[in-house]
């Protein structure tokens, strides 16, 4: 089992990070390659970290960069924090669609109680939402309002 999280980690490491461009890559190589030469709790600490930098990174560019977040998924799960792998599954599949078979395969894998939990955990979506910059975070609140209120009065007219 042990050999299988490696492969699977390695395996999605590598296709991240081949499927991004060299100006921006989706982890950094050294820290990578101490995981993949030594896989002691260290190093997933810091496997585990710098996928967690480069997802606040892509927030705050607004690039979105698939597989990020099950890649982040996957060493949650090897650190043993399965409920918030779940989450960070889930929200692969909420933002890339086109990825919900590959996730499912790996929630299959990895997390078989969770194959049927495709709830995003709300403290994940509000962790998301609070690295905006305040006057996006603003403008982004306003349009969602000025949403609502449209569509409540297009009810009320109906």
């Amino acid at each position: 089992m042990k050999h299988l999280f490696r492969f699977i980690l390695f395996f999605v490491s590598m296709a991240a990070v081949a499927a991004c461009s060299s100006s921006q890559p989706v982890v950094d190589p050294p820290t990578l390659l101490a995981f993949c030469k030594d896989p002691s709790s260290a190093n997933m600490d810091n496997l585990s970290k710098n996928y967690a930098s480069m997802i606040n990174k892509t927030r705050k560019t607004g690039l979105k960069q698939p597989g990020i977040y099950s890649d982040y998924a996957v060493t949650l799960v090897k650190q043993g924090r399965r409920a918030e792998a779940n989450t960070w599954f889930n929200k692969e599949i909420a933002e890339f669609a086109s990825s919900r078979g590959y996730v499912m395969q790996l929630k299959r894998t990895l997390l078989p109680e969770y194959v049927n939990d495709n709830t995003i955990n709300d403290s994940i979506q509000a962790e998301s939402d609070s690295v905006l910059p305040p006057e996006k975070r603003a403008a982004a609140e306003k349009r969602a309002a000025s949403a609502l209120d449209e569509k409540n009065e297009k009810q009320n007219n109906d």
